[in-house]
């Protein structure tokens, strides 16, 4: 088992593009607190976290170099073709993929962003129907977090950002550090 690692999960959606995009960061234990220091050095004067969609140009490139310097290992699922009616079905299909992607890795530890109590339920049913399934593994333990409670967090939240950005045409940030991902891709029509 990699006990000796955590995934940190978060999404980006565009709408408009019919995108869903589910990311795991996946961050050695040893090396957590290196990882939460880097993130909060990029914090500019007032800012309680990092967020991707509040982010200008200029900071998400410094943002983007600076995880350049770290070792990123990185799982994400993009889907693709979404309606806007069924953002819950490509969420679905996308943690369905990520977290058999997780399991074959034996991840021990996943955090997931907290999206409140009802969305929190629906992953949490999902994921028990996974298990059901004997897709995931009984001791994977997962938890939902608030990112202003833990700064790892942040980091998926960027690589989904930057994963959206680059699915419609805007690559530029994604080859900065593409090194160390494993993407796939998933219709959800």
């Amino acid at each position: 088992m990699n006990s000796e690692s955590c995934a940190y999960i978060d999404e980006s959606m565009r709408v408009g593009a019919g995108l869903y995009v589910l990311a795991a960061a996946v961050v050695p234990n040893h090396q957590a607190v290196a990882y939460r220091s880097a993130l909060r050095a990029l914090l500019l004067p007032k800012q309680p976290r990092l967020h991707w969609r509040d982010e200008r140009p200029k900071h998400r490139l410094e943002i983007v170099y600076a995880l350049a310097e770290l070792p990123l290992d990185v799982i994400a699922v993009v889907g693709t073709d979404v309606p806007s009616s069924k953002q819950k079905r490509a969420r679905r299909k996308c943690m369905d993929r990520l977290y058999w992607r997780l399991a074959q890795r034996r991840m021990p530890h996943v955090i997931m962003e907290g999206r409140g109590q009802a969305g929190n339920k629906e992953d949490l049913d999902m994921i028990n129907a996974l298990r059901a399934q004997n897709v995931l593994p009984d001791e994977m333990r997962v938890e939902w977090a608030d990112p202003l409670c833990d700064e790892l967090l942040w980091l998926p939240d960027i690589l989904a950002g930057v994963i959206a950005a680059a699915a419609t045409g805007d690559t530029e940030l994604l080859r900065i550090l593409e090194e160390g991902m494993i993407i796939d891709q998933l219709r959800c029509d």
